[in-house]
């Protein structure tokens, strides 16, 4: 059969063999049913409830692990989480058409479903052998009436006169089969009795291509299409989708900016740097200039401190460090709208950077370097600057109250000990109205009240000896926190998206040197944390190390944690290593090699038996007494010769 036959069928459509949608439609039916129904599922829950999928992931009410999720109950984060929420439900532009496309393709699919049903409806059964049908006569037709059908039929389906159609030889035997059943007794008694001429017979049913993919006039708009998909659809989705992430490293940051960091950051590199350094980054320079953003930052970048000489002279770098300083300085109420629009938009992308920068400082072990990237980071997250107080991270704090804090009895200056002392003697909060001490004593309950523990030992081992892997096991605990409860979102109101707590654990060698050993980040929300920092002792001796627990969202509740302990050398500790006697056994056990080895050598040592075995029962063949005198004179002979060599030897000696 030629490639055209496999496309090739009956013009008609008809007959017993005829093509049969029914199995086909079920199945694409089915197929379409299982992606409509949770899709219009989902389609009902968003209508009902909407954004409130985007709301449980940025605002989610409980951890994996099950604990509870505490949200900071400051007025200015409650209205965050309300905005975001209603930002979340309202529908913009973009959405509307998404809905909209959503929509008009869900109905296509149920208009489909509709359409098949309808389908489906109309189909009769699948077909049994019928010789009427075949033969296009009535079931009362007399035997001439057959005779007659059966030759006009068979002329117009013989084989010889339809060289081009496969099924007309099917057809014709079908048509001969009805004839028979109808006049041979043999094949009418079977077609009475089992339904077909030839006997009892099984059905089988499968799900096919559909008709259209079969019709002959069809064939070139396929094998048009399917090359279409195939040469060009599917490549150009391959190609756009590497052009899009080809860019993008698997951290989510530009490559472009990673290789821009990791040439700019030095180990003297330090928080003033930091924003024009994010400024600078491949996803800020990828932000439009706008004709308006030069009056605009004119009277902006007036009000603006910078703390050092700008190093790029690029138009949108000069733009976004303008209005990271205001951010960092609180000067939002300068800002545009279209201003704030694009402070978001790179505080989006900061988080991600500053991770990059943060880890590109720890692979060199630049320990001063990484602690300034995350005060960089909590800065732009609580909006301060590089010589800011600590205290206005707290609601409703200014210079002026500043001020009063510094002064007088139970003055602060960082934010530990003002969280830690009493209400009553926290200072600042005369002035303030009730709302406003409310707020206040909702952040010092929320912030992370952190107790942090470290040991130094050596698993399984009580002492520690040079070459060791020593595990330094860091316990975080937040008693702020109540059991089953986890930490929620920071207080930082300023900062366009909610930020969950994240802590950078260092294990760093003491003065002058400051190395990073070992680190961890922790983005655990639960209570009780704990890290393990494993590192290999090179030294004997005394040895002193510092584990620094660093906040990347608030300033001031760092943790810091002093170690020493004493490394002994191989000789002057004697380990005892302790094998059980189960151990001991196995290890006189043979190895597989060794048994597969064995075996082997087992049989060549059988074979080698067997042959002596042979040797020592092979009967000896006797002697006339000539050969038997004269075998026993050569041995004689031979003892002789052993003895005078014996004596000579002895002589010599």
């Amino acid at each position: 059969m030629s490639f055209k036959d496999t496309f090739t069928k009956d013009d008609q459509k008809e007959g017993l063999l005829g093509y049969d949608d029914t199995a086909f439609y079920y199945f694409f039916s089915s197929v379409v049913v299982t992606i409509a129904v949770p899709w219009t599922c989902s389609m009902i829950y968003n209508a009902l409830f909407p954004g409130q999928v985007q709301v449980e992931k940025d605002f989610p009410s409980k951890t994996k692990s099950g604990s509870r999720y505490r949200y900071c109950q400051s007025s200015a984060m409650v209205e965050k989480v309300d905005q975001a929420r209603k930002g979340a439900r309202a529908l913009s532009t973009g959405s509307q058409v998404g809905w909209a496309v959503k929509l008009a393709v869900l109905g296509g699919m149920w208009l489909t479903l509709y359409l098949i049903h309808l389908q489906i409806g109309d189909a009769k059964e699948i077909k049994r052998f019928d010789p009427f049908e075949i033969l296009e006569v009535s079931p009362g037709a007399s035997a001439a009436e057959v005779k007659k059908a059966y030759r006009q039929l068979s002329l117009k389906y013989h084989p010889d006169k339809n060289p081009d159609d496969p099924l007309a030889a099917s057809r014709f035997m079908q048509i001969t089969k009805a004839h028979n059943a109808l006049t041979d007794e043999t094949a009418k008694a079977n077609y009475e009795k089992y339904g077909n001429p030839d006997g009892p017979q099984t059905s089988k049913v499968g799900i096919g291509l559909p008709r259209f993919l079969l019709e002959k006039e069809n064939h070139l708009m396929i094998l048009c299409l399917f090359f279409f998909l195939l040469l060009f659809v599917v490549p150009m989705a391959f190609i756009c989708y590497y052009q899009r992430t080809k860019n993008y490293a698997a951290n989510g940051v530009m490559i472009e900016t990673l290789q821009f960091m990791g040439y700019y950051i030095n180990e003297a590199t330090r928080l003033k740097n930091c924003p024009e350094l994010l400024a600078a980054s491949a996803e800020s320079r990828g932000m439009a200039l706008r004709p308006s953003d030069n009056e605009e930052l004119k009277t902006l970048g007036a009000q603006v401190t910078e703390h050092k000489k700008r190093q790029f002279k690029l138009p949108i770098i000069i733009k976004n460090d303008i209005i990271l300083l205001a951010h960092m300085q609180r000067l939002h109420h300068l800002m545009s709208p279209s201003l704030r629009e694009d402070l978001d938009e790179i505080l989006r992308h900061s988080l991600k950077i500053s991770q990059a920068m943060i880890e590109i400082a720890c692979m060199r072990e630049w320990f001063f370097t990484a602690q300034a990237m995350i005060e960089f980071r909590r800065s732009l997250i609580q909006a301060l600057d590089v010589k800011s107080s600590q205290l206005l991270q707290i609601p409703h704090f200014n210079d002026e109250i500043l001020k009063h804090c510094l002064k007088g009895k139970n003055a602060t200056s960082t934010l530990a000990d003002y969280l830690q002392k009493d209400p009553e003697q926290r200072k600042g909060l005369s002035s303030m109205t009730a709302d406003q001490i409310a707020d206040v004593e909702a952040f010092a309950s929320h912030c992370s009240n952190m107790e942090c523990k470290a040991i130094t030992e050596v698993e399984d081992e009580k002492e520690i000896v040079v070459g060791d892997i020593a595990t330094v096991t860091v316990q975080l605990l937040r008693k702020n926190l109540h059991e089953g409860e986890a930490m929620g979102p920071v207080h930082a109101p300023l900062f366009p998206e909610p930020k969950f707590e994240e802590w950078w654990i260092f294990l760093v060698e003491g003065a002058p040197n400051t190395r990073i050993i070992a680190f961890e980040r922790i983005r655990d929300t639960e209570r009780l944390i704990e890290a393990k920092l494993r590192f290999q002792i090179s030294r004997p001796g005394k040895h002193s190390l510092t584990v620094h627990a660093l906040c990347d969202s608030y300033v001031g509740i760092d943790k810091k944690v002093d170690l020493n302990f004493n490394v002994s050398t191989e000789d002057e500790v004697k380990r005892e290593i302790f094998v059980h006697p189960e151990d001991e056994e196995l290890d006189l056990q043979p190895t597989l090699f060794q048994q597969f080895m064995g075996e082997l050598g087992g049989d060549d040592d059988s074979e080698e038996e067997e042959d002596e075995k042979k040797e020592k029962t092979k009967p000896v063949e006797k002697l006339s007494d000539g050969k038997q005198q004269k075998a026993e004179s050569d041995d004689d002979k031979k003892d002789g010769d052993d003895s005078d060599s014996s004596d000579s030897d002895s002589d010599g000696d």
